[in-house]
C-alpha cells in the first residue's frame, strides 16, 4: 500500500498522533524559548567579535611599542656616542 492510499482512505496507522491538546507539554521549545536562544547566541557572538577586535588592537599596540622602544634605544646610543 502506498502513502497516498493510506492518506486518502484513512487507514489506521500504528502509533499515529490524531490530535494534541492545547498547552500540552510535548518536549519541544516554545516560541519564546527559541527567540531567547537566538538572541542569546547573537549576543554571545557579538561579545566574542568585540573581544577579538580588542585582542587584535592590543597586539598591534604591543608591536608598535616594541618598535618605539627599539627606536628610542638606537637614538640613545647615537646620542651617547
Amino acid at each position: 500500500m502506498g502513502w497516498l492510499n493510506i492518506l486518502l482512505k484513512g487507514k489506521k496507522v500504528a502509533g499515529a498522533i490524531k490530535s494534541v491538546k492545547p498547552f500540552s507539554k510535548t518536549g519541544g521549545k516554545t516560541v519564546s524559548e527559541w527567540k531567547s536562544a537566538v538572541t542569546n547566541k547573537k549576543f554571545h557572538d557579538s561579545i566574542r567579535a568585540a573581544g577579538d577586535q580588542i585582542t587584535g588592537k592590543l597586539k598591534k599596540t604591543a608591536a608598535g611599542l616594541e618598535n618605539l622602544t627599539k627606536t628610542l634605544k638606537k637614538q640613545k646610543d647615537i646620542i651617547d656616542k
